[in-house]
């Protein structure tokens, strides 16, 4: 914008000069407000969201019946003890109870937002300097704000997986800062909202691993933050056993649980085919079939890791995102980030990604929302990889795959009416997908590639 231009009045100019001196903080205003409008026209809309016709909205008017107490000394639904006061606040409250459930998860979404701003600053700061890498993170922060599986979970849903992997995304932020125990506290708080946190779990036993600088007593304060959790239900004389046995319960579902879900709960994963009302004979090798992938997994990132990305002062020009992001902008192929190369970060926010991932293509009873995590992850990786000069279609396929598809299974959930592709279909394009990223996860950490 040329402001010596005479034309136009003073005001005109003034407007001109105004905008083009506050361009980016006024699109990221506008895209704020944005957010909040769409939320706020969502919200009220009770119809779509199956899980709040069938149990969200009643569990609150238990304890507007029972109580504080005498609804927490009662088992309300299947969530933990952080949940149950969540809902004992709204069942007290005077409104309706979609108000405060999609109000409480929509300005979680904020804290989200804020964790990812954070985290992307952090890693941006390598390849675009601290100004540039602020203002990359702002946007990439605000934009998180309208991904289908953010929005949709919060105000239309009125849903609450944004509490945990808000935590468990800030304790991934912590551990790449070297700030261990903060990181486990955070990631204990993750696991006292959802038992989903534990797809997390092998991140941080990787780190603790390679790092080697922190004690495995540490990771105590997760279980020491859930049994911290779970006293105001104690106090209530709820019972040790009712209150500390709740995650227990929850994998019992399908059998002798609350709900009953087969192999599939409403996921596009490969029991679609044919294997949904087999819980009873496949939920045992399904889960020791996923905690061997896992296993092997964290054996794969610790072979890769031993060897420097950029090492050597040259960077591995072929398709390895490990040897790509070892150059910054500086061409300082060997700087790193409070120990942590931006490329070998991006290993691993890619290999957790993936890890979630994993745990819904092959645990049983995973419903649609539990790749959150997953969907968050390789969303944030497309501008990262772009940046760091890698091709970015290995982060694209999986967020595209899995922004799309929840969009699609969650609409399939309320209205299969409306939704022409078939979860036969869904299904086979995920587990292509996932293959496709698997094959290049394995790239990422090839011990001969990252040693070339």
């Amino acid at each position: 914008m040329n402001m010596n231009n005479k034309n136009g009045t003073a005001v005109d100019r003034w407007l001109w000069n105004f905008i083009e001196k506050h361009f980016h903080e006024l699109v990221i205003a506008v895209l704020l407000i944005g957010s909040v409008v769409l939320r706020i026209k969502l919200a009220p809309e009770t119809g779509l969201s199956s899980d709040y016709e069938l149990y969200i909205k009643g569990w609150p008017e238990m304890y507007r019946e029972l109580g504080f107490v005498g609804g927490m000394r009662q088992v309300i639904g299947d969530y933990y003890v952080p949940f149950n006061i969540m809902y004992a606040i709204i069942g007290l409250s005077p409104w309706e109870p979609w108000v405060l459930a999609s109000l409480f998860s929509c300005v979680m979404d904020y804290f989200l937002a804020g964790v990812v701003f954070f985290l992307m600053r952090y890693l941006f700061e390598e390849t675009s300097g601290k100004e540039t890498a602020g203002l990359k993170a702002m946007y990439t922060a605000v934009l998180t704000l309208y991904l289908p599986l953010v929005f949709m979970n919060s105000a239309l849903w009125k849903q609450c997986d944004v509490f945990y992997i808000s935590f468990a995304l800030l304790a991934v932020y912590l551990e790449f800062k070297d700030r261990h125990t903060a990181a486990l506290v955070m990631l204990g708080i993750s696991f006292a909202f959802k038992l989903q946190a534990v797809f997390f779990f092998p991140f941080f036993a990787i780190m603790w691993l390679k790092k080697k600088d922190f004690s495995i007593f540490r990771f105590l304060w997760i279980p020491g933050i859930y049994l911290i959790a779970g006293l105001p239900a104690v106090f209530c004389k709820r019972g040790l056993r009712a209150t500390y046995g709740t995650y227990f319960m929850q994998t019992l579902e399908g059998t002798e649980g609350s709900e009953s879900y087969g192999m599939v709960a409403n996921y596009p994963n490969l029991y679609n085919f044919g294997l949904d009302n087999y819980l009873e004979t496949m939920a045992l090798p399904a889960v020791l079939v996923t905690l061997a992938i896992l296993l092997l997994s964290v054996v794969l990132a610790l072979r890769g890791l031993r060897a420097k990305p950029g090492a050597g002062g040259s960077v591995n020009s072929g398709t390895s995102a490990a040897g790509n992001a070892g150059a910054s902008a500086s061409g300082n192929t060997t700087a790193s980030v409070s120990g942590n190369t931006t490329a070998e970060a991006l290993r691993l926010l890619y290999l957790l990604a993936w890890q979630i991932w994993a745990c819904n293509m092959f645990l049983p009873s995973m419903h649609e929302r539990y790749d959150y995590g997953a969907v968050l992850i390789f969303s944030l990786l497309v501008p990262l990889m772009w940046k760091a000069g890698i091709n970015p279609s290995a982060a694209i396929i999986p967020a595209a795959v899995l922004n799309v598809g929840t969009f699609i299974t969650y609409i399939r959930s309320a209205r299969p009416d409306l939704v022409p592709v078939s979860m036969s279909a869904l299904t086979a394009v995920y587990i292509a997908a996932f293959f496709v990223t698997t094959v290049y996860l394995v790239s990422l950490f090839s011990i001969e590639k990252n040693t070339e």
